[in-house]
């Protein structure tokens, strides 16, 4: 499947297109998307895999709590995407971020 049939079938997807736009404005934790967006958790977890396997989402950090868990934060991996109908072809143009020269925090 190309990226522009993934961009569709994601965006046609009711909970992905929350995700995104979410993790477009910050770094989210899959708890902290469940309970801004009141999807549920395993709905969540889904999601990101399916937008990381497609490369529209990415990881960013890990911070283990105080109990000892994991908790991954994900950040939109895209920050433009031109859908455009020529001569009766469907296209999208993504403009992916360019994390190449960001700072890792620790």
């Amino acid at each position: 499947m190309s990226d522009e049939e993934q961009l569709f079938e994601l965006l046609a997807n009711k909970y992905s297109r929350p995700i995104l736009s979410l993790t477009s404005k910050k770094e989210c934790s899959a708890s902290q998307l469940s309970q801004e967006l009141d999807i549920p958790l395993a709905t969540v977890y889904r999601k990101l895999k399916q937008l990381e396997t497609a490369g529209f989402i990415h990881h960013v950090k890990t911070i283990i709590n105080l109990q000892g868990n994991e908790e991954k934060f994900y950040r939109c991996a895209f920050h433009e995407a031109a859908i455009r109908i020529n001569n009766g072809v469907l296209s999208v143009d993504i403009k992916k971020e360019d994390n190449s020269d960001r700072i890792i925090r620790l």
